[in-house]
């Protein structure tokens, strides 16, 4: 369902893993990322989460999520920790944890671009994502 919250989408990817946690490299020595399957809240017609009658989040598991810029004039900082970040965006509550690191490949109306997550934080409403972006002009042409 569309949200004019979330008008774009984004796909994110984690370096892959061996058996023992180490992470696993091409024959270049390259580290090789997998896509990230997210476990999503789903959200009602009125756009607000479904609970369970167990009180629970209803979820579904998606590959691609739904996002909106929050703020994107860049060298956010946040009052309540150190570190600062090109953008804030905001996407429905994921309840995959995504770690310092992940990377992002996002599209809006004109671009898709990629960028690297500083921090994930949840909420009841939705997630808020602060992310630098990778490369001297944040996007990449299609």
């Amino acid at each position: 369902m569309y949200n004019p919250r979330w008008p774009h989408t984004l796909t994110a990817y984690r370096e892959s893993l061996d058996a023992d946690g180490l992470p696993v490299t091409d024959s270049e020595g390259n580290p090789v990322e997998v896509p990230v399957e997210f476990e999503v809240v789903r959200y009602g017609s009125n756009f607000n989460p479904i609970k369970k009658a167990c009180g629970c989040f209803d979820t579904e598991t998606v590959s691609e999520l739904p996002w909106g810029y929050r703020t994107s004039t860049g060298g956010i900082r946040d009052s309540g920790d150190v570190f600062q970040a090109d953008y804030k965006i905001s996407c429905p509550m994921i309840m995959t944890p995504l770690e310092y690191g992940v990377r992002l490949r996002l599209t809006d109306y004109t671009r898709t671009f990629e960028a690297i997550v500083k921090k994930a934080t949840t909420y009841n409403w939705g997630t808020n994502l602060w992310i630098d972006k990778i490369g001297n002009d944040g996007g990449l042409s299609e």
